[in-house]
C-alpha cells in the first residue's frame, strides 16, 4: 500500500500545473496539444487512449481457495491513477464542456466525449475558416500581425483536419495584400520555383521596411508636414541615459533624468506627445488629414475637384515645419526627423530608442553626418540620430563643443560659439522665442555668387573647343568672368585625347629609308563610292613618309604589300629591312613571306604595340 500511496503522490505532482487556457468552442486544437503533452510527459497517456486497461478489480484468495475474493493491488493503482487524469480534464475545460463530461466516471470516456463533440464542428469549422483567409486583408496591420493571423487560420484549417500546403496558404496571403505591395506580388508570382511562407514572410518584412523608410523621409522633407509649436522636453536615448534641456519641443516642462533600467524619469514631469494624430501630414491630392496619397480613392479620378477649406487648411497649416537646428544642452547625441538633412547615413539595426520627458519611446532609424554651413565657419555634426517623430532638430552642445573644438556662452538674448584655443568668436546666434537656433546662410547669401568663370563653362557644356564656347555665350548673354593674361590647361580634355601612357624615351633610331618600316590596317568605315571600307598605311620611319592603299576588305593587304615593295624598292634602290606590324589576321600571310625572303618581322601586342606615329597619321588622315 505504501507504493500505491507513494505512486499516487507522483502522478499528483506532475498533474498540478493545469493548461494556460481552458477548452471552449474555439481552441480544441491548442487545448488538445497542451493536454496530450502534459500526458505524455507523466507517461499517462494511454489513459487516454484506452491502452492503459483497467486490471481486474478482486482476486482470488490463498491457496486456490476461490470462494474468497481479495482486493487487487494494481486495480487501486490504476484507478488512482485514471481519477488523477479524469480530474485534470474535468479542471481543464470550461463550464459549457464540463456539464457533457461530469457524468463520465474514467479519463477515457471523457477523453472520448470531447473528441466525438468536437469532431462533429471540424467541417464547419472548417468552411468557415477557409472563408476567413479569403476574405482577411491586411489594411493597417502590420507584416507581423498580418502573416501571424494567416498562419493561425492555417492551424486551425490543420485542426479541423484540412490541412493547407504551403502554396496555398502563399495564395491567401498574396490575394490579402493591399495596392502597394503589387510589385510585391508580381515578383513573387514570376518566379518559376515555389516559396515558401518563411521566405514570402522575409521578403514582405524587407518591403515593408523599405516603404516605412521611404514614407518617413518624404513626411519628414515634405512642406505639408504639420509641425505644431513646442517649448522644452527632454529627450535621452534608451542605453545612453540624457536628461532634460533646453530647445526641444513641450512647452514649459523640463525632463528629468533616466535610467538604463527602465523607460520613466526620476523627476520632473511632462504632457509632450511625440507625434499625435494632430501632426498627420494632408493628403496631396484631396487634402484631407488622415491618410496620405497613395491611398486617396480620388487618386486616379482626374475629374476630382478637392474642397477648398481643406486646401486652405493644408496652406494654413504648412508654414508651420520647422528645419532650424536648435541648440539643447540636454540631448546626448544629435537629432532630427529629416532624412534628407544627413548628407551620409546608414541604416541602424539596434534596439534603442529616444525616450521624452513622459516616457515614450521613439524609434532610431538611420545614424549619420551633416555639415551646418554658416558665415564665418562650417560645423560637423557627426553621430545625428534620425527619429522621424522628432519635430524639432536638435543640436547637442557637448557633442558640438567636442567634435569641433569649440565652446558655447549662452546669454539671455543670443549666444556665442568659440574657437577653444584662440577663443575667438566664429558663431554669433539670437535667441528667438526662448530657444537658440543656430543661424544658417539666408537667401540673400545664398544668392550672392560670382559669374562662372570660362573654365566653368567650358566644363558645363561637355568640354568643347574655345571657339565654341565664347560662341555659346554671346549668343546666349550667358554670365561669365573674364579672367585676362590667364592660360588654362583642361586636364579632362587633356585625359580624354591621350590613348596611352606616353612610351619611355628609344635609343633605336633609323638611318636609312626602309630600315624600318611600320604598317597598320584601318577601318571598317562607311562604304565610299568605289565600295572602300579600309586602308593600310606602311610609314617609312626614316623619313616619316606615308603611303596608302585603299581596301575592299582586309584580305587584300597582302597583295597591296607587294605593290608597295616593288614600288619603293625601285624608288630608293633598297631593299625594305624589317616590318613592324600589329599581327592582325590580315598580316599572317606577310610573315610566312616576310621569312622567306629575308625581311625582318617585327611583331607586338595589338593593344601595347608603339604606334604613336601611325594613330597621329590616322587622326591627320581622317
Amino acid at each position: 500500500m505504501a507504493g500505491s500511496s507513494s505512486s499516487a503522490s507522483g502522478i499528483a505532482s506532475m498533474l498540478t500545473h493545469p493548461v494556460s487556457e481552458k477548452l471552449a468552442k474555439n481552441n480544441h486544437a491548442t487545448w488538445k496539444a497542451q493536454v496530450v503533452a502534459t500526458m505524455r510527459g507523466a507517461r499517462l497517456e494511454g489513459y487516454l487512449t484506452g491502452k492503459a486497461t483497467a486490471p481486474a478489480a478482486e482476486l482470488d484468495g490463498k491457496d486456490g481457495d476461490k470462494g474468497i475474493k481479495v482486493v487487487n493491488p494494481a486495480y487501486d493503482d490504476w484507478l488512482a491513477s485514471d481519477q488523477q487524469v479524469l480530474s485534470f480534464l474535468l479542471a481543464s475545460v470550461s463550464k459549457e464542456v464540463l456539464t457533457q463530461i461530469a457524468t463520465k466516471t474514467t479519463a477515457v470516456d471523457a477523453w472520448r466525449t470531447i473528441e466525438t463533440m468536437f469532431s462533429s464542428q471540424k467541417r464547419a469549422r472548417a468552411v468557415n475558416t477557409r472563408l476567413a483567409l479569403s476574405t482577411t486583408h491586411k489594411g493597417n496591420m502590420t507584416v507581423t500581425e498580418y502573416v501571424g493571423k494567416m498562419r493561425s487560420l492555417g492551424d486551425e484549417m490543420a485542426a479541423a483536419g484540412r490541412p493547407l500546403e504551403d502554396d496555398e496558404l502563399v495564395e491567401y496571403i498574396l490575394t490579402g495584400l493591399d495596392e502597394e505591395y503589387d510589385s510585391l506580388v508580381s515578383g513573387v508570382l514570376s518566379r518559376t520555383d515555389p516559396i515558401s511562407v518563411s521566405e514570402l514572410y522575409s521578403q514582405m518584412l524587407a518591403f515593408e521596411t523599405r516603404v516605412e523608410l521611404r514614407n518617413n523621409s518624404s513626411s519628414s522633407g515634405s512642406s505639408a508636414n504639420i509641425a505644431n509649436r513646442r517649448g522644452r522636453a527632454g529627450f535621452g536615448r534608451n542605453g545612453r541615459g540624457g536628461r532634460g534641456g533646453r530647445g526641444t519641443s513641450a512647452p514649459s516642462q523640463r525632463g528629468g533624468r533616466y535610467n538604463n533600467n527602465n523607460n520613466f524619469p526620476r523627476q520632473g514631469s511632462s504632457n509632450m506627445r511625440s507625434n499625435n494624430s494632430t501632426n498627420k501630414p494632408p493628403c496631396q491630392v484631396c487634402f484631407k488629414v488622415g491618410h496620405t496619397a497613395d491611398r486617396c480613392w480620388h487618386r486616379f479620378d482626374e475629374n476630382f475637384v478637392p474642397d477648398p477649406r481643406h486646401v486652405a487648411a493644408a496652406a494654413t497649416s504648412s508654414h508651420t515645419v520647422d528645419t532650424n537646428w536648435y541648440t539643447d544642452t540636454g540631448a546626448t547625441d544629435h537629432i532630427t526627423g529629416e532624412l534628407d538633412k544627413l548628407s551620409f547615413r546608414e541604416k541602424y539595426n539596434g534596439g534603442d530608442q529616444v525616450h521624452t520627458a513622459d516616457g515614450t519611446g521613439m524609434d532610431i532609424n538611420h545614424i549619420g553626418k551633416a555639415t551646418i554651413h554658416t558665415q564665418t565657419c562650417n560645423l560637423s555634426l557627426d553621430h545625428i540620430l534620425h527619429v522621424p517623430q522628432a519635430t524639432k532638430n536638435l543640436v547637442s552642445v557637448h557633442r558640438l563643443a567636442a567634435d569641433n573644438n569649440v565652446f558655447l556662452e549662452f546669454h539671455p538674448n543670443f549666444f556665442l560659439i568659440k574657437d577653444r584655443d584662440t577663443k575667438s568668436t566664429l558663431l554669433k546666434g539670437r535667441c528667438h522665442k526662448g530657444l537658440y537656433p543656430l543661424p544658417s546662410v539666408t537667401s540673400k547669401q545664398a544668392f550672392g555668387v560670382t559669374n562662372p568663370s570660362f573654365e566653368r563653362w567650358h566644363s558645363r557644356l561637355g568640354h568643347p573647343a574655345a571657339p565654341i564656347v565664347q560662341r555659346v555665350i554671346s549668343s546666349f548673354n550667358l554670365p561669365c568672368r573674364v579672367e585676362s593674361n590667364k592660360e588654362s590647361v583642361c586636364s579632362a580634355c587633356q585625359q580624354a585625347k591621350s590613348h596611352q601612357l606616353p612610351y619611355s624615351k628609344s635609343s633605336s633610331v633609323s638611318s636609312h629609308p626602309l630600315e624600318l618600316v611600320f604598317s597598320d590596317v584601318w577601318g571598317p568605315a562607311p562604304e565610299s563610292a568605289g565600295r572602300y571600307k579600309y586602308y593600310v598605311s606602311f610609314i617609312d620611319d626614316f623619313s616619316k613618309f606615308t603611303w596608302i592603299y585603299l581596301l575592299k576588305s582586309k584580305s587584300e593587304v597582302f597583295q597591296k604589300f607587294h605593290e608597295f615593295q616593288n614600288l619603293v624598292e625601285r624608288l630608293f634602290d633598297r631593299k625594305i629591312i624589317t616590318m613592324q606590324t600589329d599581327w592582325g589576321g590580315e598580316y599572317e600571310k606577310l610573315h610566312s613571306f616576310c621569312t622567306k625572303v629575308g625581311i625582318s618581322h617585327h611583331v607586338s601586342c595589338p593593344i601595347l604595340i608603339s604606334k604613336t606615329v601611325l594613330l597621329r597619321e590616322n587622326t591627320g588622315i581622317l
